[in-house]
């Protein structure tokens, strides 16, 4: 199946369309923006490591760290766009590996994600968090469940500040009961908002410790 779907759609490049490469060719895998120096708790790509940053203080987030292996531009935001936007479900495997790697010592009981809004399914057909938390659970061996609903539309993230995105999400989302360690997964993290929202929920509803993976983390 494999070899007749190369025939009808030849696999390319996610970053620079090269055709032969299913996931990235070899000069993109080498510019891959990997994440050296971070924030410890909120995994913010820094300049050097720190204890903690801007996105994770005043108020402290509901959850208790946050990885990514790929800083949010380049090669990174290549791939993230291609499989948002330009439908390109295959990368969701390779993605989803080098997320587990970064969750691997992680203590985490089940993988949930963050719920895609009804204007974003209609865009796309598929929830691109629900998508890699299904590829986390495999690596991780761990049960991936829907838990978390969100009841209410919100404002385009994009337009609005760390201050306002926090208070468009506010009371977002909702949980089902979930065990005491949480691994949440999602796309990308730019300030954090919509993690902390979704981890507040899944306090509510029961977890003690939420921890969250993302494929990039927007920074320095």
């Amino acid at each position: 199946m494999r070899a007749l779907a190369d025939l009808i759609f030849p696999p390319s490049c996610l970053s620079c369309r090269r055709p032969g490469a299913r996931f990235l060719c070899v000069a993109c895998e080498a510019a891959f923006p990997w994440i050296a120096q971070m924030c410890a708790r909120c995994g913010r790509p820094t300049a050097r490591a720190v204890l903690d940053c801007a996105d994770c203080r005043e108020p402290a987030p509901a959850f208790s760290i946050a990885r990514a292996p790929a800083a949010y531009r380049g090669v990174a935001r290549d791939v993230l766009m291609t499989f948002k936007l330009g439908g390109e479900r295959r990368a969701a495997r390779r993605m989803a590996a080098r997320m587990a790697a970064c969750a691997q010592r992680m203590l985490v009981d089940v993988i949930t994600f963050v719920p895609a809004s009804r204007t974003s399914m209609a865009e796309r057909g598929f929830n691109t968090a629900q998508e890699l938390a299904h590829g986390v659970a495999q690596h991780l061996r761990r049960p991936c469940v829907r838990t978390l609903r969100k009841v209410r539309e919100t404002a385009d993230q994009a337009s609005l500040d760390r201050a306002g995105r926090r208070r468009n999400l506010d009371g977002a989302f909702v949980s089902l009961r979930v065990p005491e360690r949480v691994l949440l997964v999602d796309d990308v993290m730019t300030t954090g908002a919509t993690a902390d929202a979704c981890a507040r929920a899944l306090r509510a509803a029961g977890a003690f410790e939420v921890m969250v993976v993302t494929f990039a983390r927007a920074g320095d």
